[in-house]
């Protein structure tokens, strides 16, 4: 006999969140949407490019920016040192790409002060680790995006 329940207690908070994102998309648009992280992406990539970091892969995804670090830089560490320092989590790479790149994501609830405290965290800790940079060169660039 076929019933129509879950073998188990479904994750009904999941569900939940669900519901409200599909209202958020139906609100907004999703053409809106994809502008909005265009946006966020050209920002991200303008700042950390005028910092002389190289932004991988080519071309880059507006679903997030992807940076290598420097060589001399372990974008493990830089990211352990910006979130418990600044608290702003960004993701590392994965794989083979460890320890080598950062990534920022576009996508769901952010705007440009996300991007913009982010770009600004990853000066910060690159200059507290002896990267030579100029301390808010990457932060104007992304403004003149935002």
């Amino acid at each position: 006999m076929e019933l129509d329940d879950t073998p188990f207690t479904p994750a009904h908070t999941l569900v939940r969140a669900l519901r409200v994102s599909l209202k958020r998309i139906l609100a907004e648009g999703m053409e809106n949407i994809w502008k909005r992280q265009a946006h966020h992406a050209a920002a991200a990539r303008a700042g950390f490019a005028a910092i002389g970091l190289e932004i991988f892969p080519h071309p880059p995804n507006n679903a997030l920016t992807v940076v290598k670090t420097p060589a001399t830089i372990d974008a493990s560490v830089l990211l352990e040192k910006l979130e418990k320092r600044y608290g702003i989590k960004l993701a590392n790479g994965q794989g083979e790409l460890k320890g080598k790149i950062f990534r920022l994501g576009h996508m769901g609830y952010i705007d440009q002060f996300d991007i913009l405290a982010a770009i600004s965290g990853v000066e910060l800790v690159l200059h507290e680790m002896g990267h030579k940079i100029e301390l808010g060169k990457g932060l104007a660039a992304a403004q003149e995006k935002c």
